[in-house]
Order: structure tokens, then C-alpha cells, then sequence
């Protein structure tokens, strides 16, 4: 006797865990900057450079490059920034993690706070929320076929949703956006704000299209001296492409795709002027690729001249219960906070979700979170003529996914993908914002997978216990296949002795001769 075998595949969610971390570093203001006297706005970046399975524990390393927009005592430039690389090392204690694992590191920023010591030094303060998620890799090597002269194999088969790309890629842009004829020369860039907006994947033929827009703003030294710091904004269209042989139309593609580092510089135009800036960024792609297959296997077997004895694994999987996209629409009026001066213009906003809870449901997940926004306005206040307000707003959103249950496993990215501000009558400002929830959920399932066979002498004792000849009236759970194993013949003779019989159900009747080929 042979079998024929095959490697066995599956991917299985084993961990989830949320943790926060904090960064804690002064810095001192470098000598060529001037004093600080207030901090306007922050922003920063996580830079995952790092991430190890270990027994027991994962080990993620990375950077906060962390940036911020201050005022000064300077009468004509009155702003600054400052730029700062927090390094950071965290050890994660995660039970049943081993190094074949491997792990998705998601993070929300969730505050940034600064301490002014004195003009010359800042104490910095990050506080990250870090998601992770371990995943394992099943492999089991079962049997497909088994050879042999009067062999009976009951196939069998299952959906199983296959991990066919599970990796992270960087797609470049470079743009060069030219100043606005009214807007005077660049002398110095003092803060920029680039984010994505309706960024998508697409899986093509052996590649990934991305499209989408960025959005480009910086507030500038320029060089009218009557208007020292200006402002300029763009909006630009993506398209590119990453290389990405695996992937096909009609795979299930969950692709979350980040901005990365990016830098702006400075150019001149083709008469000399400093008009042009220079934009390179890269995209952070998580890519990951699934792909539904059907899995056929032996999953029992006897024979007439020997009993065989099968050795069976639990083969552990997921199938794909679905996926989806959707947009949660926010709209905010808040009262402006009481500053010296008046709004007079909004020059950007920048914004993030923090998930608070995550809640399976019934047909879907529950998500609570808190929208945050933080917006940049020109004041008529002439000694802090650029200021910053921060806003809150908790949301509630539930989104659909038909059958899903409590154990299931999913995997859930929320984006902020459009933020605009509005002052409106009345000493109000209007926040708006698209949240994208995406999504995809599987079946946790288990299957016996045959891995062996052995072989022993039949019993004798117990087959003449057999009768030869019997009128049998089928039962619940019976299939043609367990009568004619119980009953020590094959599947096509009970056919054959009762009409071409294909399926059976509770009551049907069927005539059952015993195999004497064992004699």
C-alpha cells in the first residue's frame, strides 16, 4: 500500500494585544535656532525599524521623529520648528509566542505633550498605542490518494482561505510643485503638513496599482518683507505601482498603505528663483493577499484483505467570512477656544482616530473611538499671529459583517481619511471628517487530516458476526460510506444491489450482501 501526500497549509490567528508605551527624552534647542517662547503645534512619525519573536516575548524597535512648530521673540519671523528623533526599545510579553511566528505592529500616537524647561530645553513626552497581532503558520503534511488493489478512500474536501502575500513594501513618490505666481519667494520652509486622502490598492495581473491624492501644505519665510511668513497649498494625484508577482485578479487583497518619511526641499525655477519644492515620500504598504482554495484529502479508508488503522492530525485553519470597507461621515460645530485675537483663516488640519473599544457582535463589530483634530489658523492677534486649537469628538460605529461570531478572528484598520475646518457665524468652528473602517474576518476551523496508515490482520471473530445478507433501514448520520465499511462491502455494490442508489436518507430500505472476497 501507497499514499500519495501533500503539504498542507494554514494560517491561524494566535495573539492579539494592546499595549501603551511612553518615550520620555529632553532635548535641548539647537544654537542655531532662536528661544522658544510657545509651542503652536506638534506632529510626529513611528518609524518601525525592528520587530523579533522570541519565546515568551516580542522585541520592537523603532523612532519618533517627533516635530514642532514654536514661537518666538524674533518681532519679523515669530515662528520656528524643531525637529527631534526619539529612539525606543520595547520588550512585549506575549504567553505562547515563539521566533516562527510572525507579527503585525500597528500604532495610534496618542498624545504628544511638551514641557517648556527653559527657552533652550523641552521636555518630550509620547504616549503610543501599540496593536499587535501574532499570527502562526499550520503546516501538516496529509494524504491525498491511498494505492493498492481493493482500497475504498472516502475523499473529502474544505475551504481554506490561503495567506498567499504576507509582506511590506515602500512605493516612492517624488513630485515638484511650483509656488502660486502670488506668493512670494521661498527663503525657508518653518512647517509642512502632508497627508493621503481616498488612497487604494488594486490587485492586478503580477502587480498592486495605487491611487489616490496628497495633500501639501507648508507655511513659509518668504522673502516680501512686508510678509514675512506665507502659506502655500497643493493638492496632487497618485498613481504608481508595486511589483508583486503572487497577486491576480479576484484575490481577496487587504492592502493598508501609510505614509512614510517624506521631505520637502527647496528648489529654483528655470530663471533661478526659489519657487519650486521638491517632495519625496514613501508609501508604507502592508500587504497582505489571500487567496480561497478547496483542499482534497483522504479522510477514511478500509479494505477487504487487511484492516487499516489511519493515523489522523488536527489540521487547524480559516476561511474568509468576508470583507469590507465603510466611511463613517462626521460633522462637529465647537465653540472657538477664548485666544487673544480673532480667527481670521484656517491654514490646515490634522487629525487621528483612537480606537477605545472594539466589541464583536452579533453580524458585526461595535467600534468606540474619539476623533481628534487639531487646526492651524491665522489670529489677529499681532504678537501670535499663527495659532492652534485642538478638538475631541467620541463616535460610535457599527460595522456589518454577516456572520461573524465571538470566536471568530478579523483584523480591522481605521483610517481618518478627509479632515476639513470651517469657522461659521457665531464664534464657531465646523470639523468634518471621513473615518474609513477597514475590514476582513475568518472562520476559525479545525480538520482531521489522515497522515498515516498502518496495517493490521483482519479480524475474523467479528466478521462472521456479519451477516451475509440484510434488509437495512437507514438511520440518522448514515452515508453509504459508513454502511458499507460497518457492513464489510463497497459503496458501488450496494449500488448495484439497489438501483444505482446515489444518496440515502432516514427510512429509505436497502438490500446489503457482505464481501466474500476476504475468504
Amino acid at each position: 500500500m501507497d499514499f500519495n501526500k501533500k503539504d498542507f497549509y494554514g494560517i491561524v490567528a494566535k495573539e492579539r494585544k494592546q499595549v501603551q508605551i511612553t518615550i520620555d527624552q529632553d532635548c535641548n534647542v539647537p544654537d542655531t535656532k532662536p528661544d522658544v517662547e510657545k509651542m503652536i503645534q506638534t506632529k510626529g512619525l513611528v518609524i518601525m525599524q525592528e520587530t523579533e519573536m522570541m519565546v515568551d516575548r516580542i522585541r520592537i524597535k523603532g523612532e519618533f521623529h517627533f516635530s514642532g512648530l514654536y514661537g518666538t521673540i524674533d518681532a519679523r519671523t515669530y515662528l520656528e520648528s524643531l525637529d527631534f528623533v526619539l529612539p525606543f526599545e520595547e520588550f512585549i510579553h506575549m504567553d505562547g509566542a515563539v521566533p516562527t511566528d510572525y507579527v503585525k505592529v500597528s500604532y495610534v500616537i496618542d498624545d504628544i505633550n511638551t514641557v517648556l524647561i527653559n527657552s533652550r530645553k523641552l521636555s518630550i513626552r509620547i504616549l503610543l498605542t501599540l496593536t499587535l497581532h501574532v499570527n502562526e503558520e499550520i503546516k501538516e503534511e496529509g494524504i491525498i490518494d491511498v494505492l493498492g488493489d481493493g482500497i475504498s478512500a472516502l475523499k473529502k474536501e474544505v475551504q481554506v482561505t490561503d495567506l498567499i502575500v504576507n509582506k511590506k513594501d515602500i512605493a516612492r513618490m517624488k513630485e515638484e510643485l511650483v509656488l502660486p505666481a502670488n506668493k512670494s519667494n521661498i527663503y525657508e520652509i518653518l512647517w509642512s503638513q502632508v497627508e493621503l486622502e481616498n488612497v487604494q490598492g488594486k490587485l492586478k495581473d503580477h502587480s498592486i496599482d495605487i491611487q489616490g491624492d496628497m495633500h501639501v501644505f507648508i507655511l513659509y519665510l518668504g522673502e516680501d518683507e512686508q510678509l514675512p511668513v506665507q502659506y502655500a497649498r497643493w493638492e496632487i494625484p497618485l498613481h504608481t505601482e508595486l511589483e508583486c508577482y503572487e497577486c491576480a485578479p479576484g484575490m481577496i487583497g487587504k492592502i493598508h498603505i501609510s505614509l512614510g518619511n517624506h521631505q520637502l526641499e527647496i528648489r529654483p525655477d528655470v530663471d533661478g528663483e526659489e519657487r519650486v519644492i521638491s517632495v519625496d515620500a514613501t508609501l508604507e504598504c502592508d500587504i497582505k493577499v489571500y487567496e480561497d482554495q478547496v483542499l482534497s484529502y483522504v479522510g477514511d479508508c478500509y479494505t477487504m484483505k487487511k484492516t487499516l488503522v489511519p493515523e489522523f492530525r488536527d489540521f487547524s485553519f480559516e476561511s474568509l467570512i468576508g470583507k469590507n470597507q465603510a466611511t463613517m461621515k462626521m460633522a462637529k460645530r465647537f465653540s472657538i477656544e477664548q485666544e487673544p485675537g480673532k480667527l481670521l483663516q484656517v491654514l490646515s488640519v490634522k487629525g487621528s482616530c483612537n480606537i477605545d473599544d472594539v466589541e464583536v457582535r452579533e453580524q458585526g463589530l461595535q467600534v468606540e473611538g474619539v476623533l481628534m483634530a487639531d487646526v492651524l489658523f491665522l489670529s489677529s492677534e499681532d504678537q501670535n499671529p499663527v495659532m492652534s486649537s485642538s478638538y475631541m469628538e467620541p463616535f460610535s460605529f457599527f460595522i456589518e459583517a454577516k456572520g461573524l461570531m465571538k470566536d471568530d478572528d478579523y483584523q480591522l484598520d481605521v483610517m481618518l481619511d478627509q479632515i476639513s475646518a470651517t469657522p461659521t457665524e457665531g464664534d464657531e468652528i465646523e470639523i468634518k471628517a471621513n473615518v474609513v473602517f477597514d475590514f476582513i474576518s475568518f472562520h476559525k476551523k479545525a480538520e482531521q487530516i489522515m497522515v498515516n496508515v498502518g496495517e493490521q490482520p483482519l479480524d475474523y471473530e467479528e466478521l462472521q458476526k456479519i451477516p451475509g445478507i440484510v434488509g437495512y433501514i437507514v438511520k440518522d448520520g448514515d452515508t453509504l460510506w459508513s454502511i458499507a465499511k460497518r457492513y464489510f462491502t463497497t459503496v458501488d455494490d450496494i449500488r448495484d444491489q439497489n438501483e444505482g442508489v446515489e444518496e440515502v436518507k432516514p427510512g429509505d430500505k436497502l438490500l446489503i450482501v457482505k464481501e466474500i472476497g476476504w475468504n
